[in-house]
This record gives C-alpha cells, sequence and structure tokens, in this order.
C-alpha cells in the first residue's frame, strides 16, 4: 500500500518528495487542502526522468525496491519505462527516451537535459473520487491539462494538473490517481498524459 510517511531510511524517497512539494504550487496546495479537510493524503508513485533507466534505478533498489517486472512501451513516442515497487512506499515510475531512431522525438532528453534526473517530474496522489478532487482543487485556482482519462468506475482514473514551468518550458505536474481495485499502468493512458504535461501554466517564484 502507498504511504506519504517514511522512515529514516528513505531519505533518498522523503528528500525527493519534500522537494516536489516545495516547488510544485499545484501539489502544495493539495497537501494543504487535505490537512484543512481532513481527506487522505496518499502518495501512489512517483515518476523520474533519465538517459538510463538501469543506472538511475541503483539507489532504489540498494534501498529495498524491486524491479517489478513491469515495463511499458511507448515507441510511437520515442520513450519507455519501467517500474519499481518496495512494500509500504509509492511504486516508482521511471522513463527514458530509446536510444535507437525512436527516440528522436522523445521530450524526454531535453527534459533531463534542462533539469537532470535528480528531482521528480511529478508525483502522483491517490483521491478516492477524481471528479470531486478536480473540483475541489480548481476552486483553489488549480488548473487542469485537458479532462480525466479514464471512465467512471473503470480501474484507473488518472488526470494531470497544468505544467508548472522553469525558464519557459514545461517543469513539473501533479497527477491525480483514482485506483479501483488495479494497481498497475495502462499503456495507453500513461502515453496520453505525457503529451498533457508540456500544457503550462505561470512561473511561479
Amino acid at each position: 500500500m502507498p504511504t506519504a510517511s517514511f522512515d529514516d531510511k528513505d531519505v533518498l524517497v522523503k528528500d525527493l518528495i519534500e522537494d516536489y512539494f516545495f516547488d510544485n504550487v499545484a501539489a502544495h496546495t493539495y497537501r494543504t487542502m487535505c490537512k484543512s479537510t481532513g481527506c487522505p493524503f496518499t502518495i501512489d508513485h512517483i515518476t523520474l526522468r533519465c538517459l538510463d533507466v538501469a543506472r538511475r534505478a541503483v539507489p532504489f533498489l540498494e534501498r529495498g525496491y524491486v524491479d517489478a517486472d513491469e515495463r511499458v512501451e511507448y515507441p510511437d513516442q520515442g520513450w519507455w519505462a519501467k517500474v519499481y515497487r518496495r512494500e509500504g512506499h509509492p511504486a516508482l515510475f521511471i522513463d527514458q527516451a530509446y536510444v535507437d531512431a525512436r527516440g528522436a522525438v522523445s521530450i524526454i532528453p531535453a527534459w533531463v537535459d534542462r533539469f537532470g534526473d535528480q528531482r521528480l517530474h511529478h508525483v502522483a496522489v491517490r483521491v478516492v473520487n477524481i471528479d470531486t478532487a478536480v473540483t475541489a482543487l480548481k476552486e483553489r485556482d488549480i488548473a487542469f491539462s485537458g479532462t480525466v482519462v479514464g471512465a467512471p468506475g473503470s480501474r484507473l482514473r488518472q488526470i494531470f494538473t497544468v505544467a508548472e514551468i522553469r525558464a519557459g518550458v514545461a517543469f513539473s505536474v501533479l497527477e491525480l490517481t483514482e485506483r479501483n481495485g488495479y494497481d498497475g499502468f495502462y499503456p495507453e493512458q500513461a502515453g496520453s498524459l505525457m503529451q498533457a504535461s508540456t500544457r503550462l501554466q505561470p512561473e511561479h517564484t
């Protein structure tokens, strides 16, 4: 079960998440909303972008994450990803561009060149009802990129906020995730969400 709390041995994951919530207005707003309303605050998964998934996964494998044998492929978008899991912790989703000609169309290398691979691209928070959560965040001036992906009652429903920007380019997004008895990832949903992650909102200081 994913959790938002970590013990002292999880400094790497804890620091990544805290840095992300400090930098992303939508994420900070969501956490504050949960504290004020008493709604559950649960992190579903965290996502890193990199140039070499196997290399980037090493420090997490050393801390108890395991290769979950879950790989998703997006050859038309030039990238692929692997999922790593650890009991009692959020799933770790690490993606990279293909190293062959297919990777030429991927947006990941340019992002990594600009921001590096030591920070999270996004965090997904698990919500009980995604439509209710979207409405509550919109009332707090948080904008979303497109509409919810996944039909009501389906096993997985997701949406990204509009991307925060740094130096004029998309930096990070918050993902809302509603799960109904399913802990995996839909390749087709992750692909459409990747495209949505480039829609921008004004930079904050």
